[in-house]
């Protein structure tokens, strides 16, 4: 085992959520390393196909948090920022350049193509984690911790409360697809026809679709049901998933004049997860809270007040609710309990699986990133010092 630098704060994992984390803490003049087992940041925007954040409206930077705005105008500069509605879509490549670039400007220590194996644990506290990476196994140690990973891998290799829903309740999962040659896109429309056809996989009610920046069409039409904390079930969707698309395609080519000389360009190197395993939390936001609109004490992001999407058997779930107005995320949803050096950021938080869709968004995963990182380097203060430093960096709390 080869023992590396000591760090203020490693963060595992550079989705949207580790990228914010990370770059939050930097920002506070702390010394970072980010871990990830893709070739660069991104997460689900660049290495499963999907750059596309929902709830960002608009490109005014400064109507958003520090980070989530400096990426904002990271993406204009690369020429890659393009508003539909209620979101911005981009490229991956751009997210991932954007990502970078922000990460190295700010002097974050990065290493990619690592994956965590394991964490020392002492008087619930992290002392170190390790990692595997072309054949040589590193530790590395920090006074801080956040866990990025989609997965809650660090939270639960160290021994931290965690929750695992059952696959009928985390959400189908999808692998998407590009399309070139889509003659038009008119997406009120394509959904209106499409719910009156018979689409030729279970599963699927709801047409999902995007236009990127590249000008290209980006289906969201994929689904299979199944537990993403088990290795051979992972690799059996993924598996199926792409043999939906080989079926998928021709369909729409038949069904849809504007896709009749649609080509497939690209599909996402890896499936993409909605929810699968997350830390129990000194405050679960639940599906109850949500509905009844609870007061949050110590609010440090905000998420949706909806959930129950995208369903094993329907769109729809039966628990599905939407409701008006922001749902402030706590605190304590972020604090790994027992330990007392470990945050979560993105989608591995504590909410319970049937209300993930309220925080898994990658707008949210950004704020909860910041707020983790921010929180992180200043050794997890009491909650009014942390509000005001959210403040100071534009977080909306409510």
């Amino acid at each position: 085992m080869e023992t590396a630098d000591r760090y203020d704060v490693i963060v595992i994992g550079a989705g949207p959520g580790g990228f914010a984390a990370a770059l939050g803490a930097a920002r506070q003049g702390r010394r970072v390393l980010l871990v990830e087992q893709n070739s660069g940041p991104g997460g689900i925007a660049v290495f499963s196909g999907c750059p596309v954040f929902s709830g960002i409206a608009s490109l005014e930077s400064e109507q958003y948090n520090s980070v989530t705005g400096a990426l904002i105008e990271e993406l204009q500069k690369l020429d890659s920022a393009k508003i539909v509605g209620s979101t911005l879509t981009s490229s991956e490549a751009a997210v991932q350049l954007a990502m970078s670039r922000l990460l190295q400007k700010h002097g974050v220590k990065l290493l990619f193509y690592a994956t965590l194996v394991g964490a020392e644990v002492r008087e619930q506290r992290i002392e170190s984690v390790q990692v595997f990476c072309t054949g040589r196994h590193l530790s590395f140690s920090a006074s801080a911790y956040i866990d990025a990973s989609g997965d809650a891998v660090l939270a639960y290799l160290a021994g931290a409360e965690v929750i695992c829903g059952t696959p009928e309740e985390s959400m189908t999962r999808t692998v998407l697809f590009r399309l070139s040659n889509v003659k038009s896109f008119d997406k009120n429309s394509l959904k209106e026809r499409f719910a009156k056809k018979e689409f030729p996989l279970p599963n699927q009610d709801c047409f999902m679709g995007t236009t990127p920046t590249d000008g290209t069409v980006l289906m969201n039409l994929t689904a299979a049901a199944g537990d993403a904390l088990d290795p051979w079930d992972l690799t059996r969707m993924d598996l199926e998933l792409r043999e939906q698309v080989a079926v998928i395609l021709p369909w729409l080519q038949r069904e849809f004049p504007e896709f009749s000389e649609a080509r497939l360009v690209a599909v996402a190197p890896r499936i993409g997860v909605r929810a699968s395993r997350n830390i129990a939390g000194r405050q679960l936001i639940r599906c109850v809270d949500i509905d009844e609109n609870r007061p949050v004490n110590d609010p440090v992001a905000v998420g949706k007040r909806s959930y129950g999407e995208h369903f094993v058997h329907t769109f729809s779930s039966p628990w599905r609710k939407t409701h008006t107005g922001p749902q402030p995320i706590p605190y304590g949803a972020l604090l790994a309990a027992p330990l007392q050096n470990l945050a979560a950021a993105g989608r591995c938080i504590a909410v319970e699986t049937r209300a993930v869709s309220s925080i898994r968004l990658m707008p949210c995963c950004l704020a909860t990133g910041l707020a983790a990182g921010i929180a992180a380097a200043m050794q997890f203060p009491e909650y009014n010092i942390l509000a005001e430093k959210l403040l100071q960096e534009n977080c909306r709390l409510h």
